[in-house]
C-alpha cells in the first residue's frame, strides 16, 4: 500500500475565500473563509443546519457555488465537477452511507481505485497481461486497505452484510483508495459505538501519520472532535463564527450560544445530523 502524496505541513492544500451556497432565497453558507493545511486533522462542526455538508459538496464538486473563490492542490477548482476534483487529490465519505452493498468487500475498495488505474478499455475487454496485472496489484492495494482500517478478514463478504461499523470502516477505506491528499469524512462515527468511537480516533491519526493524508472531519461526536482536532472550525446558519484550537472554541461563548441557546455552560455533543 503506497503513501499518499506528502506535504510540507502546513502548506495550504486548499482555500476557499468567501466561499457561498445559495438555493433560491436560502443562504445556506455566507461567505465562508477556510484554509486546510497539509498534515493536518481538522474538524468542522456547527449545530444541525449549520451548512456543514454543503460546505462539503462545494469542495468536492457536488454543488457548484454560488460565489467565492475555491482553489485545491494550486488549481482553480471553483465549479469543477466531482471527478476531476478526485483527480487533483481529494476524497471523502458521506454522512449517509454509500457502499454497493450487494458487492463484495473487496470490490467496494477497487471502486474507489478509478481514479489511479492506468488501463483503458481495450486492454480490459481484451483480458491483456497489463490490465491482469493491474487487477492482481489492485486487489492486494484494496486487502491492504482493509486491513489498515481493520477489517482485512471480512474482503469476500457482501458489504450490505457488514456491521454498520465496519461499513463505516470500509467507506474510509475505500476513499483511501485513490491515494489522495486530502481525505473528507462526513460524520464516520455516527452509530458506531464508544469502543468503535475510540478506534476511529487512533484511525484517524493513522491516516495522518502513516499514509500521509490530511483529513478534514465533520462531526457530532464533540469528545472525537476535541481529542483528534488540531483545528475547529465552526459554522452556524451558514456563517463561520469561530476557528482556533479545540480548547479555545469549545470555550468560545458564540460556539456555546450555538449550541445551547445562550451563554451558560459548555458545549455539549449535540444529536441528530
Amino acid at each position: 500500500m503506497s503513501d499518499a502524496h506528502r506535504h510540507p505541513q502546513d502548506t495550504e492544500l486548499l482555500t476557499a475565500k468567501a466561499l457561498t451556497m445559495r438555493f433560491g432565497g436560502l443562504t445556506a453558507v455566507d461567505t465562508v473563509d477556510f484554509t486546510i493545511p497539509a498534515g493536518r486533522i481538522v474538524s468542522l462542526i456547527g449545530p444541525n443546519g449549520a451548512g456543514k455538508t454543503t460546505f462539503f459538496n462545494m469542495l468536492t464538486g457536488l454543488y457548484h457555488p454560488t460565489e467565492g473563490e475555491l482553489t485545491f492542490m494550486g488549481k482553480d477548482t471553483f465549479g469543477r465537477a466531482p471527478h476531476s476534483i478526485a483527480q487533483l487529490g481529494m476524497s471523502r465519505t458521506f454522512q449517509n452511507i454509500r457502499l454497493f452493498r450487494e458487492m463484495t468487500c473487496v470490490d467496494n475498495v477497487l471502486v474507489g481505485m478509478h481514479t489511479r488505474l492506468k488501463g483503458g478499455l481495450i486492454p480490459t475487454l481484451l483480458r491483456l497481461p497489463s490490465h491482469r496485472r493491474e487487477e492482481r496489484e489492485g486487489i492486494e492495494i484494496a486487502r491492504d486497505l482493509m486491513r489498515f482500517v481493520g477489517i482485512h478478514e471480512r474482503h469476500a463478504e457482501l458489504a450490505g452484510n457488514l456491521p454498520y461499523g465496519d461499513q463505516r470502516r470500509l467507506e474510509i477505506a475505500r476513499a483511501l483508495a485513490s491515494r489522495p491528499s486530502v481525505v473528507l469524512l462526513d460524520e464516520p462515527a455516527a452509530g458506531m459505538n464508544p469502543q468503535e468511537t475510540y478506534a476511529l480516533e487512533g484511525l484517524m491519526h493513522r491516516i495522518r501519520d502513516e499514509l500521509g493524508c490530511t483529513v478534514l472531519l465533520i462531526e457530532h461526536e464533540m469528545k472525537l472532535v476535541m481529542s483528534v482536532s488540531e483545528r475547529v472550525t465552526v459554522l452556524n446558519f451558514g456563517k463561520k463564527i469561530a476557528e482556533g484550537l479545540p480548547q479555545d472554541v469549545r470555550d468560545n461563548p458564540a460556539v456555546i450560544e450555538a449550541y445551547l441557546g445562550s451563554s451558560d455552560g459548555a458545549v455539549v455533543a449535540p444529536t441528530g445530523t
